[in-house]
């Protein structure tokens, strides 16, 4: 049978479409969706003739596993009755999206992902989970349109869902979670190393950017630490253990010390920089932090025209920005730190420790 290629608004479910699906899946037949990331085919999870099916569809090993598709946490308990601390934060953070995350469930371990896709939620709501792959032999491109999917695997569904190029155009993340709380990257996409990291341990990662990373951007840091210490009635020391990672970069550092005038001026606060070494701003910094806080307008623009995927994480320390000090005096580097300080206390520091 040849075959039946349905047209879907991705934005909305209305229609019998999905129920035609759903009656087909149910029917142990093998169903070509939409995902947010790729086009998917699919089978009811519950029916082993289905998932046969679909294991030769794809071309590969029986024993390969293949990821258990829900459309919501309710579904999870099924299959998974306490996914642990560390799976709930990677799906209080991610899901619905692209991750898939691996479980700790026998000796394959059990891959699951929530898409955030309308039609891929409404069909899996209406038939139940699935079992599905990417819409593709095995290894070969995964496909990003219906036809592109037709042509690949469509000699073996019943029904092809087509609502138009997935959103993102790109595979999933997958992770494997052991059961000590650490985990595998199994196949990097959107979701990065970093963010599975920042979520898994409850970072609040914070950076500080001026021009040459010398002096206020590490007395930013120094006196972020000591005020956020003092707040959590800890030592700087634990501010990691409390969650908190402070650091400070430049737009153009050459990686040297800290200028004397800055060591001084930390020194008569009772802070320290003594072993502070400059360091350029990188990708991986501004990827890695929660909140980038710039000491002037000009570091700000730098970034979020470099790096427009964090515009919304960049900000003012100020509204005018702080002044550079560097070859002024002991009162031009007091009247900076003392500027940095009153902008951390009357706009910054309640936020941090709210989050």
């Amino acid at each position: 049978m040849p075959i039946r290629i349905i047209s879907v608004d991705g934005e909305h479910t209305a229609g019998d479409a999905i129920q035609k699906a759903s009656a087909a899946l149910t029917n142990d037949e093998l169903v070509i969706f939409p995902t947010e990331t790729v086009y998917g085919i699919g089978a009811k999870a519950t029916s082993e003739v289905a998932r046969t099916r679909l294991q030769k569809a794809k071309g590969r090993d029986p024993g390969k596993p293949m990821t258990l598709h829900i459309s919501d946490r309710d579904q999870l308990g099924a299959w998974i009755q306490e996914p642990g601390d560390q799976a709930e934060r990677l799906m209080n953070a991610f899901w619905p999206g692209p991750l898939t995350i691996v479980f700790p469930v026998g000796e394959e371990g059990l891959g699951v992902r929530l898409p955030s896709h309308p039609v891929a939620r409404q069909l899996i709501r209406d038939c139940g989970p699935l079992v599905a792959t990417s819409a593709n032999l095995s290894g070969d491109p995964a496909c990003t349109d219906a036809a592109s999917a037709i042509a690949a695997v469509g000699d073996h569904a019943t029904i092809a869902l087509d609502s138009g190029p997935s959103p993102l155009g790109e595979a999933s993340t997958v992770i494997r979670l052991s059961q000590d709380g650490e985990f595998e990257m199994l196949r990097e996409g959107l979701i990065s190393a970093s963010m599975i990291r920042k979520a898994l341990r409850g970072f609040r990662t914070i950076l500080f950017v001026c021009t040459g990373n010398t002096c206020r951007s590490p007395m930013a840091q120094a006196i972020c630490e000591d005020l956020l210490a003092k707040n959590l009635d800890c030592s700087t020391d634990d501010l990691k253990d409390r969650g908190f990672h402070i650091h400070s970069s430049g737009i153009a550092s050459g990686g040297g010390p800290a200028t004397e005038q800055a060591r001084l001026t930390m020194d008569k606060m009772g802070l320290s920089i003594d072993g502070h070494h400059s360091r350029q701003l990188a990708s991986e910094d501004v990827e890695d932090a929660d909140l980038i806080i710039s000491l002037s307008r000009s570091h700000m623009d730098v970034i979020r025209s470099h790096f427009p995927e964090a515009t919304n994480r960049v900000h003012l320390i100020n509204d005018t920005g702080i002044s550079d000090p560097i070859g002024g005096g002991e009162d031009v580097y007091r009247r900076c730190a003392e500027e940095i300080k009153l902008a951390l206390v009357n706009r910054w520091m309640e936020g941090i420790i709210s989050q």
